[in-house]
């Protein structure tokens, strides 16, 4: 495997699913099919859209996030929940001062970035409300410890406490971080379901499983099993929805699913990008989407910048994927 193809592919695979579900974002999947038909290419936000405004191509504040925890984690030379914070003030600031910047920041976020921008400290700012916010942008924390379980499970859990304090939030972002870091491994999508799930058990075993379940849910109708799911912002529906597509589908295949079924159709195709990418590097994802995606020279330095930096932690000790 080509272990920088895949940290690109990873990242890559965050940004197109988020672009592609961005239009789609909170509609239900009868008022897509009638808007927008199945979503194959990527789109503006539709007038009257929370995200109108944003072009064909344009991402989320699923993809900025993301990108904001690799970059501190590269400034860093390792996981800093100090610099992580820092970037998100930072960031807040800018659509505190101008919301035309705000990219969709959900409550949770939005309030626990607020409260640190007015002096309140990370390790009091999280809210406990159990959407996805923190889940959506681990994947960085799995591509860069890839080699050790406890680490990855550790660092996507402090990741999540500056904005999410809630159980099922929290094990939502230790699902997709140790999801991402055990499609680098090269698992089976059965393996990486089990162990995702097993890992984030430690933390909500309620959450652990309905994540699970989604297995059981394979020989539906996708529409059937995506129904039963839901795609709301609760992490106990996104992930495993996300988990869900990556289960089902092949690459491009879950990515228009995930947008074309709505609800939170970006951070659910985001997810399973993120999945993708990290088992089969960036060689599915469809020109016509990278063609219009933004900031692909910032994705793919920030992804150069970790593959280089994991290695210098493997070869410093950082290793035993099952230790």
């Amino acid at each position: 495997m080509d272990m920088l193809d895949s940290f690109r592919g990873c990242l890559l695979g965050v940004a197109v699913g988020d672009a592609l579900g961005m239009p789609t974002e909170g509609y239900t999947a009868e008022e897509i099919r009638a808007k927008f038909g199945i979503v194959r290419d990527m789109m503006p936000a539709p007038d009257g859209h929370f995200h109108t405004g944003l072009r064909a191509g344009q991402f989320t504040d699923d993809t900025e996030e993301t990108l904001m925890l690799a970059e501190s984690l590269i400034e860093s030379y390792g996981f800093s929940a100090e610099r992580f914070a820092d970037k998100l003030v930072a960031w807040g600031t800018t659509w505190t001062l101008n919301d035309q910047l705000n990219r969709g920041v959900g409550f949770a976020t939005r309030s626990a970035v607020e409260s640190m921008i007015a002096g309140i400290s990370w390790k009091e700012s999280g809210l406990p409300v159990p959407t996805c916010g923190a889940a959506m942008r681990a994947a960085p924390i799995g591509l860069l410890y890839h080699k050790d379980l406890n680490i990855v499970k550790s660092y996507a859990d402090l990741q999540s406490l500056p904005t999410h304090i809630s159980r099922a939030a929290r094990a939502g972002a230790i699902a997709v971080a140790v999801g991402v870091a055990l499609c680098l491994n090269g698992l089976s999508r059965d393996k990486v379901l089990r162990f995702a799930a097993s890992q984030a058990s430690r933390i909500d075993a309620e959450f652990a499983e309905r994540l699970l379940w989604v297995q059981s849910l394979l020989s539906l109708k996708p529409e059937d099993a995506l129904g039963l799911i839901r795609n709301s912002p609760l992490a106990v529906e996104t992930v495993p929805a996300a988990f869900y597509c990556f289960l089902k589908f092949e690459p491009e295949e879950a990515l228009i699913m995930a947008a074309s079924y709505g609800g939170d159709a970006d951070s659910i195709a985001s997810i399973a990008g993120a999945l993708f990418g990290a088992a089969c590097g960036s060689s599915w994802i469809p020109e016509r989407w990278l063609a219009v995606l933004e900031q692909k020279d910032r994705i793919e330095s920030a992804a150069r910048c970790l593959a280089e930096l994991s290695a210098s932690l493997c070869c410093c000790g950082v290793a035993n994927l099952y230790h």
